[in-house]
């Protein structure tokens, strides 16, 4: 049976799924009480496991001695076949937890929040409901080849290229924004833009990738249930309705051909989208929860990725940025231009 669901989760991140990163997205907790007794922890966690066989084996749950490590080992070790499809860690009053893109989506793990802190969690998201995408697969598949073979998007410019394994992880804690998808999408094109101005870089042909859901955050469910946005915008692009115009990107077949997985492979670098984005909306916690940190998987030309959560009146916005170009002080650099963005289309709002 866990061989099975990580076959599962491993096939739901499909052809577009850069196979050179691990697809672990991660969801940092910080709590206004003491987390819950590892036992504890681990009976709603097994219990969620046997209701919901697709998140795999029963993973440990682990001690946050050091933060960073867990999480930078959370985030980058590879999700090895029938091995659990979830990690948790628990430290006084923080709960982290990762899991396999394929197994849960960002609403999949507030779901997994909530069993685990044993209280009702909701988001405000609306979710896209049953929106198609307009493009059949096979179509969709040639055109994005042909996308990376002469006119790949463009890239957030990296501070610097060396070997190094991982990702980078920051967030900023602000006052709760009431702000929608569009309106996080173009401070990340905004963000965007400064950043390569100030390094000398051209910004040219933005694809943002936004994450959605298809269900309404009501009453989430441990599952992956989403679909994803590619937008191109121009500099003076009105997003919101780039994104009411634009469809899903059309779901993955059910298998794929080893041909297909190479040249995914070849072309990682040249597919995909300048940035994603992705938000988890204003989170109810049932006040357990003070501050969310989301970080969504980061692939793509830039391998970065924006999140952002809601909750208790704190906004928290986050960057995941591949460790080979952005160092934590980049990164930094990187999520002070996102917040600022950020700020400015609030108040553009308010």
């Amino acid at each position: 049976m866990t061989r099975l669901a990580s076959d599962h989760a491993h096939r739901v991140v499909g052809l577009y799924g850069d196979p050179t990163v691990s697809w672990s997205i991660l969801l940092e907790a910080e709590l206004g009480v003491a987390a819950p007794e590892p036992e504890k922890l681990r009976a709603r966690l097994a219990a969620a496991v046997q209701q919901y066989p697709h998140l795999g084996a029963l993973p440990e749950i682990e001690p946050i001695t050091d933060p960073v490590a867990v999480r930078d080992r959370f985030a980058s070790a590879p999700y090895e076949r029938a091995a659990p499809l979830v990690r948790v860690a628990a430290g006084a009053e923080t709960l982290l937890i990762a899991a396999h893109h394929g197994a849960l989506d960002g609403l999949g793990l507030l779901a997994l929040l909530g069993i685990l802190l044993d209280v009702p969690v909701s988001s405000a998201a609306t979710g896209i409901g049953e929106r198609s995408g307009g493009t059949p697969f096979a179509l969709s598949a040639v055109q994005r080849l042909a996308e990376a073979l002469f006119a790949p998007p463009g890239r957030i410019a990296p501070d610097r290229e060396r070997e190094a394994p991982g990702d980078v992880f920051v967030a900023s804690h602000e006052p709760g924004l009431r702000l929608g998808a569009a309106g996080f999408v173009a401070a990340a094109a905004h963000a965007t833009e400064r950043w390569n101005r100030a390094h000398g870089a051209r910004t040219a042909r933005v694809v943002a990738a936004l994450g959605a859901s298809r269900r309404s955050g009501a009453a989430p469910e441990p599952v992956h249930d989403s679909a994803f946005f590619r937008l191109r915008l121009s500099p003076a692009a009105d997003v919101a309705a780039v994104l009411a115009a634009q469809p899903p990107e059309p779901d993955f077949p059910a298998r794929s051909s080893r041909l297909a997985r190479l040249g995914t492979r070849l072309l990682a670098s040249r597919l995909g989208s300048t940035f994603l984005v992705s938000n988890l909306g204003a989170v109810s916690t049932a006040d357990t929860v003070r501050s969310l940190a989301f970080y969504p998987a980061a692939s793509g030309r830039s391998g970065v990725a924006f999140g952002a959560a809601t909750t208790g009146g704190t906004t928290t916005v986050t960057v995941r940025a591949r460790r080979k170009d952005f160092d934590a002080r980049a990164a930094a650099g990187l999520l002070r231009e996102f917040r600022d963005a950020v700020q400015d289309q609030a108040a553009r709002r308010s």
